[in-house]
């Protein structure tokens, strides 16, 4: 059965209906989708299971210092602000290159543009938030960017990959291909990389995050020495009283790579930490970012 008859199967109408109410929803007055998202990430807060068992774990793990209630309140936040992204998914898809021109300012543009001058390309290190959708469609308005991406096995994620996110502007790169990502740096294009993932122990070290030893991806040491591109921290969060987006490029890391791979993953993990510490509640907790462990270390999930 081809992919067409089968998403056409009743096992997938939940989903077309779910599409359709999102579609509905970003034809309203943005304030109201915003409240409709918090209002829907705050009904998921309410149902157990393990994924906020996750999202408790990674608190807990994170924020040492803070009280029970303090994480209380961050987790719902956090599921609030995941209930927004889901409807800034459908905004980013669906919306008009006019609508949300206005809606964003990039910070530190001069460092993109100084890096561009180089001609060696650009690889953008940054963390998962839950406005990650929205901002790669306001990025792709500013900058012709390439990003890879690990194709889907269900037939309903592969189709919205393929129909809603795929965009002239945007050069999606399948995982693995990494002469096809060279290739992009060659041609000076930026690489959006997200590099807060666990890799589990292949082509991983174990670096501080947080304080916690985390196994972190050697790969944008191994990019770099074969492409000499630039490596700009890139962090970005919804603002939180208007309709907005700030997307903040950091300095390019000097010396990078450096004496090993155990010292350019610190480097990493540290400036992804700085951009989850500024607004915590717009990260994706949801994620076993801690899975893997040194060897003898008992697992957190």
């Amino acid at each position: 059965m081809n992919n067409t008859l089968r998403l056409a199967s009743p096992q997938y109408w939940p989903a077309w209906f779910g599409l359709g109410l999102l579609w509905l929803i970003t034809r309203l007055p943005y304030r109201w989708q915003i409240h409709i998202g918090e209002f829907f990430g705050r009904i998921l807060y309410l149902f157990p299971g393990k994924i906020k068992e996750t999202t408790y774990k990674n608190l807990e793990l994170c924020f040492p210092e803070h009280t029970k209630e303090q994480r209380i309140a961050l987790a719902k936040n956090n599921y609030a602000a995941l209930g927004v992204g889901i409807i800034e998914a459908g905004m980013a898809w669906w919306l008009s290159d006019k609508k949300l021109s206005a809606v964003y300012k990039i910070h530190g543009l001069e460092y993109a543009e100084a890096a561009f001058k180089r001609g060696k390309g650009i690889i953008l290190v940054g963390p998962h938030f839950t406005c990650l959708e929205m901002i790669g469609r306001l990025l792709g308005m500013h900058y012709t960017f390439a990003v890879m991406y690990r194709p889907h096995k269900k037939a309903m994620v592969s189709f919205i990959h393929e129909r809603f996110r795929k965009r002239k502007s945007v050069q999606y790169i399948k995982r693995h291909r990494m002469r096809e990502l060279i290739r992009a740096l060659n041609e000076n294009k930026a690489v959006w990389y997200a590099y807060d993932v666990d890799g589990g122990r292949k082509r991983t070290v174990f670096a501080p995050l947080f304080g916690i030893q985390t196994a972190s991806l050697t790969t944008v040491s191994r990019i770099i020495k074969m492409s000499d591109a630039a490596v700009i921290p890139i962090s970005f969060y919804r603002r939180d009283n208007e309709f907005g987006y700030d997307i903040i490029l950091s300095p390019p890391l000097e010396n990078f790579p450096g004496q090993s791979l155990e010292d350019d993953a610190k480097r990493l993990n540290a400036s992804v930490e700085l951009g989850i510490r500024t607004k915590p509640e717009q990260y994706v907790w949801q994620y076993k970012r801690f899975k893997t462990r040194p060897v003898g270390e008992k697992r957190f999930y």
